[in-house]
C-alpha cells in the first residue's frame, strides 16, 4: 500500500467543529472524532452542506486516508432533491498538476454503468417492448443461448444476476485494450464469449458481469440504437449529463482522469472490450452522476424531465432477490454489498473497479440521500468512506437477542461450503455450544443466532443461510464475498484406498469433497504413487475454480493434450514455467521443490506474505526462497518433522508422492489471510 501523502499543497485544511443548530440534538463532535460513548441521537450528525464539507474534508485529511496513495477523488452528496456536496480532493493528473473538477474531470466508473444499463431495460420494459418474465431469447435475434436446464432465462433473471451461468466473468486478459483505434464490437463479442446456462435460472446469485452485458445487447436490439447511442438520447441528454459516454471517443482524453497503480506509477489510456461495454465502460464527472442520483431519488423526475415512472423506479428499488428476508441480495440493477456498514437502513448501492479506477454509488430512497465516490486509484477508499459517512449521518447502536439452539439443532449447518463465484473461497462451519464456528480464508468467527437461518458475527455482520425444501441447508452468505453464495457441497463417498485413519485422510478428503481431486475408474485415489507436474498444476487450477485457456497452447509438450487448456491457464498466471527449450515436461514426476516453487507462486499471488524458515538438507539455489516460504507456513504432511532447533530438512529433491501434494494443497487453500482493507 503507498504511503506518500496524496492530497496535495492546495488541500484544503479541515474545517472547525461544526456544531448541530438544533434545539432537540445536543452538538455531535467534529466529523471523524471519536462518538461511540454517546447514543445514536446524539452522534447523529445533521446531513446539510455546511457539515458534509467538513466531514468530507476531515475524511479525506485524515493520515490513514492519505497513506492509501489516492492521486485524486471526486466526492457528491445530494439530499432532497438538492445537491449539498459535489467536490474534488486531490488530482486528476499528478504528472501535469491537474486538480479534480467534479464540472470537467472525467472519471472511469467501472461496474456503476450497471445501475444506467439496468435503468435503460427498465424503460424498455415500462414501455411494453421487455417483459420481465418472458425468455430472452426471443429479443437476441440471430445470437443464441446456451441453455442446457430446461428453464428459460428471464430479464429478470439478468437484472438480479441469477442466471445459472457457468462463466460469468471476461476471459483473463479480455477487459481491455491499449490500441484505442480498435472496435470491439458488443454483438461479435457476446458470440465469442457466450457461457452456458447450468444452474436452474432463478436459483443461485453471483455477480454476473455476462448478465449485465447481455442487458446491453437486449436494449440495442429491443430499440434498433447501439447500445451507447440509447443511453446518450434516453438517459443522458434528458438529464443534461453532458459529459458522459459509454465510448471513449476521440478528444475526451484530455479530460479523462489518469489511472494509477499501487505504486502511484501512471497507467497509460486504454479502450474496453467490447468497446461499448454495458457493464462497465461508462466515463462520468460528478456533476453529472449528481443528476443520475437527483432522478432516483425523486421518482424519476429532473426538473420537468421524466426518465421512470414513479412505479417503475420503485420496482427496481425494491428487494428483488433475497438470501435471506433481512439479507438483500439484488434489485433490478442495484445491489446489497455492504449489509455490516448499513446501520440498519435500507441502502442499494453499487460498486465498480476496473484497472486504476474504483467508485460506489450508495442511495437512501426513504431518507431522500444518495453519494457517489470515485477516484484514480483501486484502493478501499470508497469502503472506508462509506463507514464514515453512515456512521456520522445514520449511527445505529443495536442490541441484539441472541438464541441459543440445542446442538442438534445446529448441526444441520455444519459442512463445507465453496463460493459459487470463486471457487478457492470455501467456509467451514461447525456447531459447538450453541453457537456455530465460521472458518474461511478471512479467518476464524464465532456465530450467534438471531432467528433460524440468520446469524451474527462478533461484529454484528450478517451471516445467512438458505435451505431446501426437505429442511437442508443448500446456501451460504458472509460478508467475506458479498459478490456470490456459496453451496454446501455433498461428502462424496470415500476413495478405496484412503480410509478414515489413514495419516493422509484430512487433506485428502478435504479436496476430494471440493472436486480437486477425483478417484480412478477403480474408485482408488493412489496415495503413494509419484505425482506428475501436469497433475500438480491441474490439481491448482481445478483449487482456483480457473476456466481452462482456450488460447494457444504454452507449451509444445502440451500441444496435444486434453489438459492443455489448465496447464495454459496455469502458465498464464504465473504459477507454473517451463523449460529454457520451451517445453514443461507434463508426465515428468515433480519434485518437492518443484511443487513448493508452483505452491509459493500461487500463494504470493492470493496475497500471502513470504516466510522464511531455516533449511536444512539440499535444495537448489532457484528453489530456496519458495522452500522457505512454505516451510515457513508449515505447509505440510507428516512427511515432515522439524528438528529441535526449529530447523526442517525439506527433502526437496525428492519426488512429491499425491499424498503429500494433498497436504500441500490443502493446507495452502485453508491458510486464513488477511487482505488489504479487511478487518
Amino acid at each position: 500500500m503507498a504511503t506518500i501523502p496524496v492530497w496535495k499543497k492546495n488541500m484544503l485544511s479541515a474545517l472547525a467543529v461544526v456544531m448541530v443548530a438544533c434545539a432537540t440534538v445536543p452538538a455531535v463532535p467534529a466529523a471523524g472524532e471519536p462518538q461511540e460513548k454517546l447514543a445514536p441521537a446524539q452522534r447523529a450528525a445533521i446531513l446539510n452542506e455546511k457539515d458534509i464539507e467538513a466531514f468530507a474534508d476531515t475524511f479525506f485529511n485524515r493520515p490513514d486516508i492519505q497513506a492509501l496513495g489516492v492521486p485524486g477523488a471526486l466526492f457528491v452528496v445530494i439530499k432532497d432533491g438538492k445537491v449539498l456536496l459535489q467536490k474534488g480532493y486531490g488530482y486528476a493528473d499528478l504528472e501535469a498538476g491537474k486538480p479534480v473538477d467534479p464540472e470537467q474531470s472525467r472519471f472511469r466508473i467501472a461496474s456503476v454503468s450497471k445501475v444506467i444499463t439496468a435503468t435503460a431495460v427498465m424503460q424498455l420494459v415500462e414501455q411494453g417492448k421487455i417483459d420481465l418474465e418472458q425468455d430472452v431469447q426471443q429479443y437476441m435475434g440471430d445470437v443464441l443461448l446456451k441453455n442446457n436446464t430446461g428453464s428459460p432465462l428471464t430479464m429478470e433473471h439478468l437484472l438480479t444476476h441469477t442466471t445459472g451461468f457457468d462463466i460469468v466473468d471476461p476471459p483473463p486478459g479480455d477487459m481491455i485494450t491499449g490500441d484505442l483505434s480498435a472496435v470491439a464490437q458488443l454483438k461479435d463479442y457476446i458470440i465469442k464469449t457466450m457461457p452456458t446456462v447450468i444452474h436452474k435460472p432463478g436459483e443461485v446469485y453471483k455477480y454476473d458481469n455476462f448478465a449485465s452485458m447481455l442487458q446491453g445487447y437486449i436494449v440495442e436490439q429491443v430499440s434498433g440504437k447501439p447500445f451507447h447511442q440509447y443511453v446518450n438520447d434516453n438517459i443522458f441528454k434528458p438529464l443534461g449529463m453532458k459529459n458522459s459516454q459509454f465510448v471513449l471517443t476521440p478528444g475526451m482524453e484530455s479530460s479523462l482522469a489518469t489511472g494509477y497503480n499501487e505504486r502511484q506509477e501512471p497507467l497509460p489510456p486504454y479502450n474496453t472490450i467490447p468497446t461499448d461495454m454495458p457493464q462497465g465502460s461508462m466515463l462520468t464527472t460528478g456533476s453529472d452522476m449528481a443528476k443520475f442520483m437527483l432522478a432516483h431519488l425523486n421518482e424519476g423526475t429532473l426538473g420537468e424531465t421524466r426518465i421512470l415512472r414513479k412505479e417503475t423506479l420503485k420496482e427496481m428499488q425494491s428487494v428483488q432477490k433475497a438470501i435471506h428476508p433481512k439479507v438483500p441480495t439484488m434489485t433490478y440493477g442495484f445491489e446489497f454489498a455492504m449489509h455490516h456498514k448499513f446501520n440498519d437502513q435500507y441502502v442499494i448501492g453499487k460498486g465498480g473497479s476496473i484497472p486504476g479506477f474504483a467508485s460506489w454509488m450508495w442511495l437512501l430512497p426513504e431518507q431522500k440521500v444518495g453519494a457517489f465516490i470515485v477516484y484514480n486509484n483501486n484502493s478501499d477508499l470508497r469502503d472506508r468512506l462509506f463507514e464514515a459517512f453512515m456512521d456520522r449521518y445514520f449511527p445505529a447502536e443495536r442490541q441484539p437477542i441472541y438464541a441459543t439452539p440445542a446442538k442438534d439443532q445446529l448441526e444441520r449447518y455444519e459442512g463445507i461450503y465453496r463460493d459459487l463465484r470463486v471457487a478457492y473461497l470455501t467456509t467451514r462451519i461447525k456447531a459447538q455450544d450453541g453457537v456455530l464456528l465460521l472458518e474461511d480464508l478471512m479467518g476464524k468467527h464465532t456465530l450467534q443466532q438471531v432467528e433460524p437461518l440468520l446469524f451474527e458475527d462478533e461484529q454484528g455482520s450478517p451471516v445467512a443461510f438458505q435451505e431446501n425444501k426437505d429442511g437442508t441447508i443448500r446456501f451460504l452468505f458472509t460478508k467475506t464475498n458479498p459478490a456470490a453464495w456459496s453451496e454446501k457441497l455433498p461428502i462424496p463417498e470415500r476413495f478405496k484406498d484412503v480410509g478414515e485413519d489413514h495419516p493422509y485422510a484430512s487433506y485428502i478428503d478435504g479436496l476430494h469433497q471440493l472436486n480437486v481431486v477425483q478417484a480412478g475408474q477403480d474408485g482408488r485415489f493412489l496415495p503413494d504413487a509419484p505425482m506428475t507436474r501436469a497433475e500438480f498444476a491441474i490439481w491448482l487450477v481445478n483449487w482456483l475454480g480457473a476456466v481452462p485457456s482456450k488460447s494457444q497452447p504454452a507449451f509444445r509438450d502440451t500441444a496435444n493434450r486434453s489438459d492443455a487448456g489448465k496447464i495454459t491457464t496455469a502458465f498464464d498466471m504465473g504459477f507454473v514455467t517451463g523449460t529454457d527449450k520451451g517445453s514443461f515436461e507434463p508426465d515428468r514426476p515433480i519434485t518437492r521443490q518443484e511443487a513448493a516453487a508452483m505452491a509459493s507462486r500461487l500463494a504470493i499471488l492470493l496475497g500471502h506474505p513470504l516466510e522464511k524458515a531455516k533449511l536444512t538438507g539440499k535444495t537448489d539455489s532457484w528453489a530456496v526462497d519458495a522452500v522457505s516460504n512454505i516451510v515457513g507456513y508449515k505447509f505440510y504432511g507428516p512427511e515432515v518433522t522439524p528438528s529441535p532447533d526449529g530447523s526442517v530438512d525439506y527433502r526437496s529433491k525428492q519426488v512429491m508422492t499425491r499424498k503429500e501434494a494433498a497436504a500441500l494443497l490443502y493446507l495452502l487453500g485453508t491458510k486464513s489471510l488477511t487482505l488489504p482493507g479487511s478487518a
